[in-house]
């Protein structure tokens, strides 16, 4: 006896009921056989099971350079997962497509992962290409209509450009650099302000913005960056600001530079948008600051810290902004630095300071924020790092209270100082920091931490027998395993060497680079390309 199960035919189970009779390793392969009889069999579950039919799959391929995403590809897995259900995956040959989805049960925040294998795995097969769907819910049934789920499959360990519906390269509308990148609830990116340098090399402060869906390659405008609407509107170009998202997916955009006949003058406001009313609302900050450091505590409330201000002083007055009250408030705590990481750490609960300059030291110091009394307040846990650095990455590193700040370089200058960029990094847990992995040497590179706790790195400045350059380096660092040291894989060449570029991590866990500068030593050209990496998974 026989049953056809998704398109896949499995013996009949004999004896189910006699667990005396049966080996350890057959009993193990019972469990598991009921399982799939109970979850797979499609039209012999009940009522409240899971079901077949509750939601419909498109794979994309939105990519237009690289190895394609097929190629090579004979078995797709598509693996189901989300809350108060087992994982239900299940192989297809490639030229079936979606015609067979695994069934599910109904319920919340279901993810639909799939993956390209050149065999299967139990004949050798490994995966080539990888997709995650957004979260999506599942009704409890057809009748109430079923969700469309789209999954961009790109190749793994590749850079490859984003491509549109029409099978060109996406690009900005403006290059751009010093901009920010932020990942919005829906999945989309928003892609603010930055700067574009012409061919003559003069630099133009941006207040354009640019809404990217990377699973289709859709770019639409966002609103100007500004206050007001109408004959009132009034234009707010900003670049080197920070951006963070809010509790209610709105998007503090804060202070920054602009270039003007004056020369570089620093942004004395923050916006706030309202992505889902287009539309922002204007937020005075206690002083005018570039180039600082933002980053968000568990409740959603923003530290502010450092920066340039007037006249190119390092600012020193730390300060809040709270959604609550869409109000700022002061922090009496000065943090006078530039070049610094900022990062939330211990859940949330407190926010670190690591690294960066006073202007003319470099200082070692990691201080942390906690909010207490209605501002933040510094609390010392004596925390140094190892080697001063300045615009170094900082990122969360194979756990929630251990960071990783990684190159930089060693003077308290910016480039203008000839600094020397650092091929270490270090790791920051409570109350110590210990080497970490060797990188290639750089400075102002970008790093995202990856959700399956490895570090993703890429550009930056690099020396040269000509002066700083654009670095077109990659590493993908992994934490060390049960006390073992971390390692660093490099990874293939950036096709454009780039920095002051953003790096985002997307909700499939692949990874946005965007625009950026290529600076040659001869020349410096704005990049307007948008370029998505997707790791190959660890199991």
């Amino acid at each position: 006896m026989v049953r056809s199960i998704n398109g896949r035919t499995l013996p009949a189970v004999r004896g189910l009921g006699r667990d005396e009779a049966r080996s350890p390793a057959r009993k193990a392969w019972d469990r598991r056989l009921r399982r799939v009889l109970a979850v797979a069999a499609l039209g012999l579950v009940s009522a409240c099971g899971p079901r077949d039919g509750l939601y419909e799959a498109t794979l994309l391929t939105p990519t237009c350079t690289g190895t394609p995403a097929l190629q090579g590809v004979h078995y797709l897995r598509f693996r189901v997962s989300g809350a108060g259900m087992e994982p239900v995956e299940h192989f297809v040959p490639v030229e079936r497509g979606t015609a067979e989805l695994p069934a599910l049960f109904p319920g919340p925040g279901r993810v639909l992962e799939v993956r390209g294998y050149t065999n299967l795995p139990r004949l050798g097969g490994h995966v080539v290409a990888l997709g995650r769907s957004h979260p999506f819910d599942v009704p409890e049934s057809a009748g109430a209509g079923r969700p469309k789920v789209s999954v961009a499959l790109r190749r793994v360990n590749e850079f490859v450009q984003v491509g549109s519906a029409s099978g060109a390269c996406a690009s900005l509308v403006h290059p751009r650099a010093g901009h920010t990148a932020t990942l919005l609830e829906d999945g989309r990116v928003l892609l603010a302000g930055g700067v574009e340098v012409s061919q003559s090399d003069d630099s133009t402060t941006l207040s354009s913005a640019e809404l990217l869906d990377p699973v289709t390659g859709t770019l639409e405008p966002a609103p100007e960056l500004g206050t007001g609407a109408g004959g009132s509107f009034l234009a707010s170009p900003r670049a080197f600001h920070t951006a963070t998202r809010l509790p209610g997916g709105k998007v503090l955009l804060a202070g920054g530079e602009v270039e003007s006949v004056e020369g570089t003058v620093p942004v004395g406001n923050a916006l706030v948008l309202d992505v889902a009313q287009r539309t922002y609302s204007g937020v005075a900050l206690r002083a005018a600051r570039g180039h600082h450091a933002a980053a968000a505590d568990a409740s959603g409330r923003v530290l502010l810290v450092g920066g340039v201000g007037a006249g190119g002083a390092v600012v020193s007055e730390a300060e809040g902004y709270d959604p609550g009250t869409g109000q700022g408030f002061s922090v009496s705590t000065p943090v006078p630095r530039v070049g610094m990481g900022v990062m939330p750490v211990r859940q949330g609960r407190r926010i670190a300071v690591v690294g960066g300059s006073d202007g003319t030291a470099l200082r070692p110091e990691v201080l942390f924020f906690s909010y207490e009394g209605g501002t933040f307040v510094s609390v010392d846990e004596g925390l140094r790092l190892r080697e001063p650095r300045r615009d170094a990455a900082l990122v969360p590193f194979g756990g929630l209270d251990r960071l990783l700040s990684v190159g930089g370089h060693d003077t308290p200058e910016g480039v203008e100082g000839e600094p020397r960029p650092l091929a270490s990094s270090e790791v920051l847990s409570p109350g110590a920091a210990v080497a970490g992995p060797q990188v290639f040497a750089r400075s102002g590179l970008c790093a995202v931490a990856l959700p399956d706790g490895r570090v993703l790195t890429s550009g930056g400045l690099r020396a040269s027998a000509s002066g700083l350059q654009s670095a077109p380096h990659a590493e993908l660092l992994l934490p060390g395993q049960e006390g073992g040291s971390p390692v660093m894989f490099g990874l293939p060449p950036l096709e454009r060497p780039r920095h002051q570029h953003s790096c985002t991590v997307l909700r499939d866990g692949s990874v946005l680079l965007a625009g950026g500068l290529d600076n040659d030593g001869r020349r410096r050209t704005t990049l307007g390309d948008l370029v998505i990496y997707t790791p190959a998974p660890l199991d």
